[in-house]
């Protein structure tokens, strides 16, 4: 069978204090080889993201991640089967305004 990729694209805009959990089926069983956070100027560490599989957090480890206009790529190698739930948690902890956030998982498998 051939290789394929898949990604998983989470892009949510959250309004003052709300919180969400953004769910994707897994169409591929491989392995999810990153996780790409995008965080906009202006979100100042106000949005909190944490990615994850099944009942397995993985980006990161554990807590939330949460930065201000950066675009990080983490390399991973998690196993992933086909029709497992990926998912994002996304937290906006700003009292004021809203903001957006995205995070891309990327599976290579068949």
């Amino acid at each position: 069978m051939p290789k394929m990729t898949e990604q998983i694209v989470f892009d949510q805009v959250l309004q003052p204090r709300q919180a969400v959990v953004l769910e994707e089926v897994a169409h591929l069983t491989g392995v999810i080889t990153s996780v790409c956070f995008h965080f906009p100027p202006g979100v100042v560490g106000l949005m909190e993201v944490a990615v994850g599989h099944g009942s397995r957090q993985i980006m990161p480890r554990a807590g939330f991640l949460a930065l201000d206009d950066a675009t990080p790529v983490f390399p991973c190698y998690e196993v992933i089967k086909r029709d497992e739930t990926v998912w994002c948690v996304v937290q906006n902890t700003d009292n004021l305004w809203q903001h957006r956030i995205s995070a891309t998982v990327v599976i290579d498998g068949e």
